[in-house]
């Protein structure tokens, strides 16, 4: 025997004997909610009650699931170019047209609308607008308040949002 023949049966025997050891031993070793399959008796699909997108799936949030996972300190950082700061952006534009300031024009409904749409890359339904304000609205307690007193609510304003897309 050669010795690259003798190396090469050395490395598959040592592989193999390493992967027959990992899949003996790694439910032996593994501890509850270590990725390895055990949700530490919590429900997976679990709603997350600090983000307002909770239950909303990932693939419907499309860019806009960047914006919900972000802290606050990227929010307030981030790049108006970002689908991030278009969200703030909008969040701007959104504040303006709530409580429009002396002597200004605020915003219509419909640039509110087309400030959305733009930071998004999928469908907006209701849900989502009213996710979007309920994560805005958590870092800005003016915002919460206007939106708050909008005629129907949050709700009330995620579907005027969403009707004027």
């Amino acid at each position: 025997m050669r010795t690259s023949d003798a190396l090469r049966n050395f490395i598959r025997s040592t592989a193999t004997a390493m992967v027959a050891a990992g899949l003996v031993f790694s439910p032996a070793v593994a501890k509850s909610g270590n990725g390895n399959g055990n949700a530490g008796g919590k429900n997976a699909a679990a709603v997350d009650k600090s983000n307002p997108a909770s239950g909303i799936p990932a693939n419907e949030l499309g860019a806009l699931n960047g914006f919900f996972h972000a802290s606050s300190k990227a929010l307030a950082h981030a790049s108006p170019k970002s689908e991030i700061g278009k969200v703030e952006a909008y969040g701007n534009l959104l504040a303006s047209f709530l409580t429009p300031q002396k002597g200004t024009i605020p915003p219509t409904l419909a640039q509110v609308a087309a400030a959305l749409k733009a930071a998004a890359n999928k469908p907006l339904s209701v849900t989502i607008i009213e996710a979007v304000d309920a994560k805005l609205a958590a870092t800005n307690p003016s915002l919460a308040t206007s939106i708050a007193s909008y005629a129907g609510g949050a709700t009330g304003l995620a579907t005027a949002i969403h009707g004027a897309i």
